[in-house]
């Protein structure tokens, strides 16, 4: 007798969506001017409080993606410009909040963090308020607690704030269309599909899977294209040459490096990038077949490289060294970090060779 065959429920995903007992307070505050938050948390009687900023910590997956003040600041001393630009923002928010009070609390909810007994709450919404005082000094934040969202509940009202406000980068949104659809899943125990996430963000098809392009970029690509926030389209030639295999992505990485390093980023620049990049790769390769050819045509060895060549070919290795140590402690991806240990390995390795060579000459 054959088995009858197993049948799965559809899942009732309108509980992720609807309001709710547990969002209940929490969407009474955002449902109104962010001018008018600590009126609402009195009318509600949700807890308003000083916190010291030691028990306050950001939440690592905000929709809103801000390094930390620690992490500015190490950037802005390796020369990262979008850095600079933001610490000079919040150094005047900053400064604002001391002279005038802080006009609006931040929203948080009770968490900890198994290395830092001292956090209590975890930010919701007001990163840019809480990065303002750390980098003034200032003893405390204002903030109103909530009960702790779910993580689809969190997401989606992270996103629903900061698109009323400002609207997020491009680099934001992927991060966010994944980030949904994973936390809808794993709630709804099954499988979602891509047009209920777009349904909740309001995005296209298309538009989804061009913003996913983006994700060709290496964890280190993605973070350059986050701190200047460049759009889908403007890197378009870059991201559809790593498609094509015209480029890798270690190269697509040096070439966001350039960009970061540029004026007016635009998407015929871009083009203009890589085109030059192809070029002078071509030559390059051109020049490696033609020395290959010499070599094997030749019945005498080639003729050795002057001192002075030598001398500068060392000089160039040692301040491209130079340059990236600058930039290493910008570099907070764990992966990144042991991507990079492995190529640095790589290179010690030549290196070793090679004074092995030279100490052999003077043996």
């Amino acid at each position: 007798m054959a088995k009858a065959k197993k049948t799965t429920a559809p899942l009732n995903l309108d509980q992720f969506f609807g309001p709710s007992d547990e969002t209940a307070d929490l969407d009474f505050l955002l449902a109104g001017e962010s001018t008018q938050t600590a009126e609402r948390a009195r009318e509600r009687g949700l807890p308003l409080l000083d916190l010291p900023l030691t028990a306050i910590a950001p939440d690592p997956q905000q929709v809103r993606r801000l390094p930390t003040p620690d992490d500015l600041l190490r950037m802005e001393t390796a020369g990262d410009r979008a850095a600079a630009a933001l610490l000079i923002g919040l150094r005047e928010l900053g400064q604002s909040m001391v002279d005038h009070g802080q006009v609006q609390p931040a929203i948080v909810y009770p968490d900890t963090e198994p290395h830092n007994p001292a956090v209590t709450h975890r930010l919701l919404h007001g990163q840019r308020r809480w990065s303002a005082a750390v980098l003034m000094d200032m003893p405390a934040l204002w903030v109103v607690e909530v009960p702790k969202p779910t993580d689809v509940t969190r997401l989606l009202r992270q996103f629903e704030e900061n698109e009323r406000r400002e609207g997020l980068s491009d680099m934001e949104r992927t991060w966010l269309l994944i980030m949904l659809k994973d936390s809808l899943q794993k709630e709804a125990g099954g499988e979602v599909p891509w047009s209920v996430v777009e349904e909740q963000l309001q995005i296209s098809d298309a538009r989804r899977h061009d913003l996913l392009r983006l994700l060709r970029f290496s964890p280190e690509g993605q973070a350059i294209v986050l701190r200047y926030g460049w759009s889908e389209w403007v890197l378009r030639p870059l991201h559809m040459a790593i498609n094509a295999s015209l480029i890798d992505q270690g190269t697509a990485t040096d070439l966001l490096r350039e960009l970061a390093n540029a004026g007016e980023v635009t998407a015929s620049f871009v083009a203009d990038v890589v085109d030059e990049y192809r070029r002078q790769h071509t030559r390059t390769e051109d020049a490696a077949v033609e020395s290959h050819r010499y070599d094997e045509d030749s019945s005498s060895s080639a003729p050795p490289l002057a001192r002075a060549d030598v001398m500068r070919m060392v000089a160039r290795m040692r301040r491209s060294v130079a340059q990236v140590q600058r930039q290493v402690p910008s570099v907070a991806d764990s992966t990144t970090r042991a991507a990079l240990r492995q190529e640095i390995e790589g290179l010690l390795s030549s290196l070793q060779l090679l004074l092995q060579d030279l100490t052999g000459d003077q043996s």
